[in-house]
């Protein structure tokens, strides 16, 4: 098999280009008019007659830029697909033609690598798989299931509908953290300047009048010098730390102690846990409901969840999955899930409608935690305000005492 390239015009005249796999030019002329396709130009090179295993390893290593690939590409890279499947277009030409509508130029650089793939001979799945940065575990499962089940536009829809609701929950939690971010980031910079560049000239004016200084305003003009002659210890001191403590959390150590200490947090504990439900609902409901196995859906939400929490409360279900016992009897005894949520899933399980029951816990808690942010965020402003107006309020004290003995000493 050879790897021919060609340029086209389709059924509304524009020009098209890409490459097709065959023994022949004439074999390659009969694709092109099955894809109602007007050929311009077809070329040969001899030196791409690559077997898959070693292409595959190439592409794997293939540097395809650095720029981060969001939910929302991925929601247009499947909305795009599904749309010319359902149309009746070869996957092939709609991955050439999606390849020219994307606008993140790492995942249109993945998506002409993946159309060379199946060109060489791969399945879809197969051609995912090579980016596993890009493309999930999950994400591949539910295209394999589609090829399988010869349903690729409907799996590709459910999974715009999917990351649709993945990306609102990310919005909705880093919408939260953003504003008190900014609050603190804006308070951390004002005690900065007034204790490195304003005490400093009140503590001179007092140091010439003889007035002692009291022992807050001590300490903040001695914490202000030294913050402003040695800026090149604590500055690359913070990077290290930072950079330690991600470290840090990429262990196993480290992810065990994150995952138990944020749910453990007053107020946002709680919150987070919600949010995990609802991933834990929607996630399985939709690998269920494309066709794929109960035990390596539970494999897959392994994987998609994260958190150490619930990757040992999916180990027990899959336990108890195996043993032939269901969901509901690993899940009853955790006291991450709430009573009506065990209960539904109990009445899934019985009713055989488990899929649509995890559906409706998870909008349920999308809702829930949309809602507790938003009460959350009317607390945290006035919150932050009076913390920073506190933190103000207690150096400009500082500078404002020795000024009453000042004055008490020019009386006299």
């Amino acid at each position: 098999m050879t790897l021919y390239f060609y340029k086209a015009r389709n059924n509304a005249g524009e020009l098209v280009e890409g490459d097709l796999t065959a023994s022949s030019e004439q074999e390659i002329l009969g694709q092109l008019r099955q894809m109602e396709y007007t050929p311009v130009k077809i070329s040969r090179d001899k030196g791409l007659d690559l077997k898959k295993g070693k292409f595959l390893s190439s592409i794997a290593h293939y540097n395809i830029g650095s720029s981060p690939v969001r939910l929302r590409d991925l929601m247009v890279f499947c909305t795009n697909i599904s749309s010319m499947i359902n149309a009746g277009i070869p996957l092939l030409n709609s991955l050439n033609v999606t390849s020219d509508l994307l606008t993140n130029p790492r995942l249109t650089a993945t998506t002409r690598k993946i159309s060379q793939l199946i060109s060489d001979g791969s399945t879809f799945s197969d051609a995912l798989a090579v980016f596993p940065d890009i493309f999930s575990d999950f994400f591949v499962s539910m295209v394999r299931t589609g090829e399988t089940s010869g349903t690729m536009d409907k799996v590709l829809k459910d999974l715009v509908i999917y990351l649709e609701k993945e990306d609102n929950l990310r919005q909705t939690i880093r919408g939260m953290l953003i504003y008190p971010m900014i609050l603190l980031t804006t308070c951390i910079g004002v005690v900065i300047l007034i204790i490195t560049f304003l005490m400093p000239q009140f503590v001179g004016i007092f140091t010439k009048a003889g007035i002692p200084l009291p022992l807050p305003t001590r300490i903040l003009y001695q914490t202000g010098i030294w913050m402003k002659k040695y800026p090149l210890f604590y500055i690359p001191a913070l990077i290290a730390a930072i950079w330690g403590i991600k470290q840090f959390f990429k262990t196993n150590r480290g992810k065990n102690f994150y995952g138990r200490f944020v749910l453990k947090m007053p107020v946002i504990g709680n919150l987070i846990n919600k949010t995990l439900i609802a991933r834990f609902c929607r996630t399985l409901a939709t690998l269920l409901d494309t066709g794929v196995p109960m035990l390596m859906s539970l494999r897959i939400l392994q994987q998609v969840l994260g958190n150490v929490v619930y990757v040992g409360i999916i180990g027990e279900v899959y336990a108890n999955v195996e043993k032939g016992e269901g969901i509901y009897s690993a899940l009853v005894a955790r006291r991450e899930f709430p009573k009506d949520v065990t209960y539904m899933i109990s009445v899934g399980e019985k009713s055989g409608n488990i899929g649509v029951i995890l559906n409706k816990i998870a909008d349920f808690y999308e809702n829930k935690v949309q809602f507790q942010v938003k009460e959350l965020m009317v607390f945290i402003e006035p919150a932050f305000i009076t913390l920073m107006a506190a933190v103000v309020g207690v150096i400009m004290a500082s500078i404002i005492l020795p000024m009453f003995d000042m004055i008490k000493t020019i009386k006299q």
